[in-house]
């Protein structure tokens, strides 16, 4: 047997940062830009009737590399454009209200990857710290692009 075509530990593919998607950016951002680019393709096309849909589809845009690239500037200019969408829409159009909630829900859930600085709060808040040297060597350092991830 030629020993390219062995199965060694070695020859097992390693995750690597270009293998996921777009590491670190949460699940609910990409909801969020899935709606906001179906949302888009309908302002492109009524731009000809409607020439302020233009402006509706570049603020889309906007919204959607922002969000992907984690801009937080942007981050709240979505979630007050969203807000007031919510309240505007509510008596004229109500499920159009309850998907910019959803929106706006989804995009508000996802604040950590905007403000990292925000942390999580933790279970054992009152526990005493552990040191790094109390861990296996092997669990010191995590992948960036583990499953976890690359799924959230």
């Amino acid at each position: 047997m030629p020993p390219e075509s062995r199965r060694t530990k070695d020859a097992t593919p390693a995750v690597t940062e270009s293998s996921c998607p777009s590491p670190g950016v949460p699940w609910q951002i990409w909801i969020a830009v899935i709606f906001l680019g179906l949302e888009g393709i309908g302002n492109l096309l009524s731009i000809p009737a409607q020439p302020a849909a233009a402006t509706w589809l570049a603020a889309k845009i906007l919204f959607i590399t922002g969000l992907i690239l984690g801009w937080r500037l942007v981050f709240i200019w979505f979630l007050a454009e969203g807000g007031l969408h919510v309240l505007a829409f509510s008596m004229q159009a109500p499920f159009i209200a309850f998907l910019n909630l959803v929106l706006v829900l989804l995009v508000v859930s996802a604040r950590r990857y905007f403000f990292p600085e925000l942390g999580r709060g933790s279970p054992t808040a009152g526990a005493k710290k552990q040191t790094s040297g109390t861990f296996a060597p092997e669990f010191k350092e995590v992948d960036r692009c583990a499953l976890d991830d690359c799924f959230r």
